[in-house]
């Protein structure tokens, strides 16, 4: 008895000190926490410059819910917020440091000041970033998603972008000749380029975080389904005119053609390469299902009897007033206006051509997001005027040219993700 009374003190002193330690440990994990989501927060902010409340208001604000218990046994706490510089970057960074002082009851025995417990947490971001450019690629993880081959030739003053920031996502070879005045890679591994590039190289790892949401719309359950394309249709050597509808079996052109202003919903193929004078002004192509596109064809170059008809294949899309004027609403005629041909969201990739000798006369903006086009030798891509690819794969190979003229208004933008994350 006298030795467990000797025992007792320490024995129950003992426990409330283990007990104490448990709350020591589960108030440190908790502000840890609350430091860890303040951090976090404020970056978040940053990313979006700092849209709303600044980003030290809001990194306090997510600080202070995230407390939980610890805001029960703490008596003070007075966070600290500000910029960090993460890996040579300045002010990339958002540094919370907080403290709060503890009283518990069996530790208070053995000291007469609070424990004190200190947490910091860091998180770093990337803002997003608007990049503009007439050529996209928008394969991740892979390499060569933009290529221009020995002999091919690319002008794009209106710039090049590659999402991958896998090395040689741009491969531009030696011999090649480019006239680009601005290049958007992940990284400066991503974009392996001429001696002769005397454009500007813009890294931003960012842009590997890009997602595309624009797809081709589905057809209407009331759209028109016009016979299937049939040359026999056609005035006796005249030329056969197309209207806008669902076309299941395709379209592959075998004559002299004029697409009527519309949309026209192609499954299966859009193949535009016979040896004839195709036009269309005010035309939108969506491909279904996976459906291919070829352009090209050759031998009908310069036979638009003088007209507006300039070479074998002349297209431009709708403008916002056309596709109004066509009875689409707002929303869809700010949406895809100067779109000349979109796919729909299809999951499987797909392979386009363009070859041939083709003299090609189009406009607007071409958007395949799972679409790998490839642009044969002896194929002119276009006359000088603003066309835009956005492709999953963009292959210029040995002999082809591809020329796009586009201003800075009418170039399109692609706005990299921004991004967040804990360093510490």
């Amino acid at each position: 008895m006298m030795l467990t009374a000797v025992a007792l003190p320490a024995l129950i002193g003992a426990a409330g000190f283990g007990v104490d330690t448990a709350q020591w440990y589960m108030i440190q994990r908790e502000l840890q926490h609350a430091a860890d989501q303040g951090a976090i927060a404020g970056a978040w902010t940053l990313a979006y410059k700092d849209t709303g409340s600044t980003y030290d208001n809001r990194a306090r604000k997510e600080f202070a819910n995230n407390l939980g218990i610890a805001k029960t046994y703490a008596t003070s706490i007075t966070p600290t917020v500000k910029r960090g510089n993460f890996q040579g970057g300045t002010n990339n960074s958002v540094v919370l440091n907080a403290e709060v002082s503890v009283t518990l009851p069996f530790s208070k025995f053995m000291s007469s000041t609070p424990t004190v417990i200190r947490v910091a947490s860091e998180a770093a971001f990337a803002a997003g970033t608007v990049h503009k450019a007439c050529l996209r690629t928008l394969k991740k993880g892979a390499a060569g998603t933009f290529q221009v081959g020995n002999g091919a030739t690319v002008i794009a003053n209106c710039g090049v972008i590659a999402i991958s920031c896998e090395p040689e996502a741009i491969r531009i070879d030696e011999n090649a000749t480019i006239d680009i005045a601005k290049i958007t890679a992940c990284n400066t591994d991503a974009a392996s380029l001429p001696s002769t590039f005397t454009g500007e190289l813009v890294v931003d790892n960012t842009i590997g975080n890009y997602v595309n949401e624009l797809y081709g719309p589905q057809p209407p359950a009331d759209e028109p389904k016009p016979p299937a394309y049939d040359c026999k249709n056609a005035p006796k050597k005249g030329t056969y005119t197309i209207t806008p509808g669902v076309y299941e079996q395709g379209i592959k052109i075998a004559c002299n053609t004029i697409f009527s202003p519309g949309l026209y919903y192609v499954k299966t193929e859009l193949d535009l390469t016979h040896n004839a004078v195709v036009s269309g002004y005010g035309v939108m192509f969506v491909l279904l299902n996976g459906a291919t596109i070829k352009l090209g064809g050759s031998g009908a170059n310069g036979t638009g009897d003088g007209g507006t008809i300039r070479s074998s294949l002349n297209l431009t899309p709708p403008t916002y007033a056309k596709l109004i004027e066509l009875g689409y609403s707002d929303d869809f005629a700010k949406k895809y206006e100067n779109v000349l041909i979109i796919a729909d969201n299809t999951a499987t990739e797909v392979d386009h051509i363009i070859n041939g000798n083709a003299n090609m006369h189009i406009q607007g903006k071409i958007h395949l997001p799972k679409g790998n086009v490839k642009v044969n030798g002896g194929a002119q891509a276009a006359d000088g005027v603003c066309f835009q690819i956005t492709s999953y794969t963009l292959d210029v190979s040995g002999g082809a040219y591809l020329y796009t003229l586009c201003s800075q208004e009418e170039t399109q933008s692609l706005e990299s993700q921004p991004g967040v994350r804990l360093i510490s």
